[in-house]
């Protein structure tokens, strides 16, 4: 059902960018086979997610309607909400950790180099009162701080601040 409606998602960018695209163009945008596209098109219709309408004699017209929306205005909502749940379990991790990091006399965390949830820890350091910072993947590991190294860098890059006392992010999110 998923891709079903990631299908649906991409048909509707592409009709948007171009309202009367052929199935052809869909099917590309979807990285499909266009005997595909036109047996899911079948599918969306039946479902009544998608109209058609006759262009011309060689022509057909494809319109997103307002079961087709209702359905990805759905989907929306259950990624936002999964992604909100998510960030709140990663905070609530991120604030135990620091917390505990805060009880042994560190007031500063620093976080060596890039991570897709840096602003959870930037939030977390504001409500627990620590110092937040950037280090660079060079710089030397701070011992007298709390030092997390961000997922986004090489995993050599990663091992190497483990090795030197850095906590792996994407390790505390995992626990």
């Amino acid at each position: 059902m998923n891709s079903e409606v990631a299908t649906l998602q991409t048909i509707a960018n592409t009709l948007e960018q171009d309202p009367l695209a052929s199935q052809r163009v869909l099917a590309e945008k979807a990285g499909m086979s266009i005997g595909l596209m036109n047996a899911v098109l079948k599918r969306f219709v039946e479902r009544g997610w998608i109209m058609l309408t006759n262009v011309n004699l060689r022509k057909l017209s494809y319109a997103i309607t307002p079961a087709g929306i209702a359905e990805l205005t759905a989907r929306s909502q259950k990624f936002a909400r999964r992604n909100f749940e998510l960030a709140n379990e990663y905070h609530e991790t991120l604030c135990k950790y620091i917390t505990e990091a805060k009880k042994q006399g560190k007031t500063k965390l620093y976080l060596y180099g890039q991570s897709y949830i840096k602003f959870l820890l930037v939030y977390s350091c504001q409500i627990l009162n620590v110092t937040f910072a950037e280090k660079d993947t060079s710089e030397p590991v701070d011992n007298s701080a709390f030092c997390v190294v961000g997922e986004l860098n090489e995993e050599e890059k990663i091992r190497e601040l483990e090795e030197k006392g850095c906590l792996n992010l994407l390790g505390l999110m995992k626990e």
